[in-house]
C-alpha cells in the first residue's frame, strides 16, 4: 500500500476532510508530509493601490502575510489534534508562491507515492480546480482527492 504520502492542504477544507484523513492515516500508517502553501504574492489581489485606498499598500501587504501565518498555524494546530489522537506523525512543510508549482517540486524532491489534495468551496478567486487540473497533467503519482 502507500508508504510516503503528501497532503497538499490549503486550509479551507471541509469538516468531512479532516474525519476521512484521519481515518485513511489511521488505517494505513504510511509516513506523511503535509505541505502548506501560502498564496502571499498578490497577484491575484490585481491593483494593491486601488483595494487599499484606506490604507497604505505596506499595511495591506501586512494584513495579507498575518492572514497567511494565521492559517498556517490552524492547519498545523489541525494535524497535530488529529496525530495526536490517533497517534501518527507528519513532517510539517511550508512554501510560498503558486500552489500548482509548489507542490510539483515537493513531489520532485521526495518519494512520494500518493499526493492526497482537497477541496475548497466554490467562490470567486478559487484557484483549487486550476491547482488539481495542473497536479494532473503532469503527475506521476496516484492522487486522491478528498472531499
Amino acid at each position: 500500500m502507500y508508504k510516503n504520502i503528501l497532503i497538499a492542504v490549503h486550509g479551507e477544507e471541509s469538516e468531512g476532510y479532516w474525519q476521512k484523513i484521519s481515518e485513511l492515516l489511521e488505517l494505513i500508517r504510511p509516513g506523511v508530509t503535509i505541505l502548506h502553501v501560502s498564496e502571499t504574492s498578490l497577484t491575484h489581489y490585481g491593483y494593491v493601490d486601488q483595494l487599499a485606498s484606506a490604507i497604505t499598500k505596506e499595511q495591506f501587504i501586512n494584513y495579507i502575510y498575518n492572514m497567511a501565518v494565521e492559517k498556517q498555524q490552524s492547519i498545523f494546530n489541525k494535524f497535530q489534534e488529529l496525530a495526536e489522537r490517533s497517534d501518527w506523525q507528519f513532517e510539517w512543510k511550508l512554501r510560498e508562491g503558486n500552489p500548482a508549482q509548489e507542490i510539483g517540486r515537493e513531489l520532485e524532491s521526495g518519494a512520494y507515492d500518493l499526493l492526497i489534495l482537497g477541496t475548497k468551496p466554490k467562490s470567486p478567486g478559487n484557484t483549487s480546480s486550476k491547482v488539481k487540473e495542473k497536479m494532473l497533467a503532469n503527475l506521476s503519482t496516484s492522487l486522491l482527492i478528498i472531499k
